[in-house]
């Protein structure tokens, strides 16, 4: 374990890895097999909420008449799908990571279930990038309760004031600024207005230098 006294933890979809128009088109498989359209304005609606609370909402929502289970094994089908052709690492990761893990702790907390980072594991080794991961399964309490967050923090045996975290969902937004932390939001699917709860915003990954970081990190929240 790293000696350092501040950390950087980042969120998965969207952050770290281009998920995001992946999962878009395995749902738009799945919920086409039964009908339904997902209007454009909807689909920021879902972004950050873990697998569970995710088919909960939208077959709730779209009125689907289908056993849970059999839905969620579908959807999960159609994702690893995506996933196997089209995955790849966010422009500017891999730089940014250079940067950071020389000088702080570095976390992965995500709203994806276990076995989705199990799967990824094997594609790109996932787990090998990180001093620790929390999944959508790993807490009573997903995001936007601060309870991934707060675990991943006394996994780093940091402060939340000496945190900073990195994320494009306003439910992990709401997660991150609930556990006392700094918070970047990069920008993506979520509209401008629900992106600035947080203290700084960012286009992409190769904006976020470590100055910006130590800026962050002085500042108080």
């Amino acid at each position: 374990m790293k000696s350092f006294k501040s950390a950087v933890i980042f969120d998965m979809d969207g952050v770290i890895i281009d998920t995001e128009p992946l999962y878009t088109k395995a749902e738009i498989r799945l919920f086409g097999e039964y009908g339904v359209t997902i209007p454009e304005e909807d689909w920021s609606l879902f972004r950050g909420y873990a697998e569970q609370d995710f088919f909960d909402l939208s077959m709730e929502r779209y009125h689907i008449n289908e056993d849970k289970d059999v839905f969620m094994a579908k959807g999960r089908e159609y994702v690893h799908d995506e996933f196997k052709k089209n995955l790849s690492f966010m422009p500017g990761f891999h730089d940014l990571y250079n940067r950071v893990w020389e000088h702080y702790k570095i976390g992965l907390v995500t709203a994806s279930p276990r076995h989705n980072l199990d799967w990824l594991q094997t594609l790109i080794g996932l787990n090998d990038l990180f001093q620790h991961i929390i999944s959508g399964d790993d807490t009573a309490r997903n995001k936007p309760h601060p309870d991934p967050y707060l675990a991943m923090i006394a996994l780093l045996n940091v402060k939340p004031e000496n945190t900073v975290i990195i994320e494009d969902s306003f439910h992990g937004l709401r997660s991150a600024l609930s556990a006392g932390c700094h918070v970047i939001a990069k920008r993506g699917s979520v509209p401008e207005e629900k992106l600035a709860i947080a203290h700084r915003i960012v286009s992409n990954l190769k904006e976020i230098t470590l100055e910006l970081i130590e800026e962050l990190l002085l500042e108080k929240i």
